[in-house]
C-alpha cells in the first residue's frame, strides 16, 4: 500500500480479544515488521464491530470466544460494516467445526493460538497477499478434507506447504494404512518445517486435543520420542512409557492420560537424506513395537517415498 508521495503505508491492524495479555504479545510479534501497525484493539463482539466500522483496518486479527458477541456473528457483521478488512481469526480452537464455521464467514484465515509464535507472522502476510492461511496441523482434524473440491479449499492446499504435503493422495491413505498394518491404537504423521526447524502435526488418528496441543510442534530439544527421534535422525522405540526416562513428568503424563503405553517414531528421510517428517504408531499396551512391526514399518515408508516420487514425475 503506497501514498500519492510513493511510501508505502504501513498496513493497519486492530487486534480483537477478551485476554487483554494476548494483546501483548500481538503487539511484541507485529513490531518485528515496520511494515505492520497495531492501531486499535477491542475486547469485546459489539466494539469490535464498532472498531471496525469506524477505523477500516486493513486486517483484523479475531478471536472466537467473545463476550457480548462470538467471533463468527462478529466476522460477519464485520463484512458488512468493512467490506475491504481481511479477517485472520486466531484462536484457542482446534475443534473442526468451529473453524469450518470461521472460514466460511469469508474470513482469510485461521491461526491456532499455541501455533503462534511461528505462524502468525507468515499467516498476516499470506492472507494480506490474497491467500488463505489455515494452521498446519488442522489437516489432521479433517477440516479440508470435507470440502477439499471447493476452489476456497484448493487455494488454501496451495498456499500452504503442509496442507499441500497432507493433500497428497499417498499421504492421505499412509497413516491409516500404517495403524492398520502395525495394529496400533494411535498414530501421528508429522512435516518438518524447515524454517523453524520443528515437526508439526498434518495427520493423525486415535488422539483428543489435549495431546495434539501438547505435542503441535517439537523441536530437536524436546525431551520425546518425536524429539529425539529428529535430533538422531534415526528410529526410537519406548517400550513402556512409564519406566522409560526419556519423558519429562508432562509429556510422560499426556502420553498416559492419552492411554499411550509405548511408541516408536520413524524419521521420513528421502532420497537425498533430507527430513522429511516423522511417523509415529502408539500402543494402549507395553511393548507394542516389535521387530516384526518395525520391518512392517519400514517396508511402508519405503512404499510411500515410491508414490511420491510416482506422483511428482506425473505432477
Amino acid at each position: 500500500m503506497r501514498s500519492r508521495g510513493g511510501t508505502r503505508k504501513p498496513v493497519r491492524i486492530v487486534v480483537v480479544d477478551d485476554y487483554e495479555p494476548w494483546h501483548h504479545v500481538v503487539l511484541t510479534t507485529v513490531h518485528r515488521e515496520k511494515a505492520l501497525q497495531v492501531i486499535g484493539k477491542a475486547l469485546d463482539g459489539l466494539e469490535a464491530v464498532q472498531k471496525a466500522g469506524d477505523l477500516q483496518p486493513d486486517l483484523i486479527l479475531l478471536d472466537i470466544g467473545l463476550p457480548t458477541l462470538n467471533g463468527i456473528e462478529v466476522a460477519r457483521r464485520i463484512r458488512r460494516v468493512s467490506p475491504s478488512s481481511k479477517i485472520l481469526f486466531v484462536s484457542a480452537s482446534r475443534s473442526a467445526d468451529v473453524v469450518t464455521a470461521a472460514l466460511s464467514t469469508g474470513a482469510n484465515g485461521y491461526v491456532v493460538k499455541s501455533n503462534a509464535a511461528s505462524e502468525l507472522l507468515f499467516a498476516v502476510k499470506t492472507v494480506l497477499a490474497g491467500k488463505r492461511f489455515v494452521s498446519a496441523g488442522l489437516f489432521g482434524r479433517d477440516l479440508v478434507a470435507r470440502d477439499k473440491e471447493a476452489p476456497e479449499a484448493r487455494h488454501q492446499l496451495k498456499d500452504n506447504p503442509y496442507l499441500l504435503f497432507a493433500a497428497r493422495l499417498s499421504i492421505a491413505e499412509f497413516l491409516p494404512s500404517v495403524i492398520e498394518a502395525t495394529a496400533a491404537d494411535c498414530g501421528t504423521l508429522q512435516l518438518y518445517d524447515f524454517q523453524n526447524s520443528v515437526l508439526r502435526i498434518v495427520a493423525q488418528h486415535g488422539f483428543e486435543n489435549e495431546f495434539l496441543d501438547y505435542f503441535a510442534s517439537v523441536g530437536c530439544d524436546g525431551e520425546c520420542v518425536c524429539g529425539v527421534a529428529m535430533n538422531r535422525r534415526s528410529r526410537v522405540v519406548v517400550a513402556d512409557v512409564v519406566t522409560d526416562p526419556l519423558f519429562t513428568n508432562d509429556s510422560r503424563d499426556v502420553l498416559l492420560r492419552a492411554k499411550v503405553r509405548s511408541v516408536q517414531a520413524t524419521p521420513l528421510i528421502d532420497r537425498l537424506g533430507s527430513l522429511v517428517g516423522m511417523l509415529s504408531t502408539h500402543y494402549c499396551r507395553p511393548a507394542g513395537a516389535t521387530p516384526k512391526v518395525l520391518d512392517r514399518v519400514d517396508e511402508l515408508v519405503a512404499e510411500l517415498f515410491v508414490k511420491i516420487t510416482r506422483e511428482e514425475c506425473v505432477g
